[in-house]
């Protein structure tokens, strides 16, 4: 098993799950082939990045102290089991396609690869993000942040902020050992995620990534040109 130890977590990877997929590549793509994904990681500290990642590390905070609350509520009044209904994110306050409280964030998301709901499958993008945590556990490092930025023909630039996310202790009675959930809790688990591959997962370890898609503002204006003094007459 390979593990990793960062500042105040401590992260855990098997084997197989650093083992990275091959695939040929196929030199004749169909005529209706999606172009390649152009899509690079940005220095999280670089001026580029740092208003993209300010807006996307704040929302990820504010997301993450409600969903904290919401599970404690959950869990306080109904047990691990009414905690299945609010541990996700289809009820944030979205307007208009928009996070509510962070109008620049555009999307958000949760993604594993070791997945619960099919819904979070990563998209391509999202692939990258994942390879390139596990491409840092393997070298005993764990990155706090990752920017990406993707490009696509005759449109501005897409961006997108990931937070890897660790098992916390709440995290435990639903994604640790099956066979330590309650009947009840079990029963609901396997009804509502048939193929639930999100489980056996210790205090610490690496479980995925938060990812929300964030819209810089734009650029400003470039500045006025000076103005041209008239020639003294003489």
């Amino acid at each position: 098993m390979k593990t990793c130890r960062v500042p105040g977590v401590l992260l855990l990877m098997t084997a197989a799950a650093l083992t990275p997929s091959t695939r040929a590549a196929d030199p004749t793509p169909p005529p209706d082939a999606k172009p390649p994904l152009n899509a690079v990681f940005v220095d999280p500290a670089s001026p580029e990045a740092a208003t993209v990642r300010r807006i996307g590390e704040s929302a990820m905070n504010w997301l993450g102290s409600i969903m904290i609350r919401e599970l404690s509520r959950a869990v306080a009044k109904d047990g691990l089991e009414g905690a299945v209904d609010v541990c996700h994110l289809k009820s944030l306050p979205m307007t208009d396609g928009r996070l509510a409280a962070f109008p620049q964030i555009t999307a958000v998301k949760r993604t594993s690869l070791r997945l619960r709901s099919p819904a979070n499958a990563p998209d391509a993008a999202d692939q990258l993000a994942l390879d390139e945590v596990v491409k840092a556990l393997a070298n005993d490092t764990a990155p706090k942040v990752l920017v990406q930025r993707i490009d696509r023909p005759n449109a501005a630039p897409e961006w997108r902020v990931y937070r890897p996310l660790g098992v916390m202790p709440e995290c435990v009675g639903c994604h640790g050992d099956p066979g330590q959930q309650s009947p009840a809790l079990h029963e609901k688990l396997s009804r509502l995620y048939p193929d639930d591959k999100s489980t056996g997962f210790a205090v610490g370890e690496w479980r995925g990534l938060m990812r929300v898609t964030v819209e810089p503002p734009p650029p400003p204006p470039p500045p006025a040109p000076p103005k041209k003094t008239p020639p003294k007459k003489t």
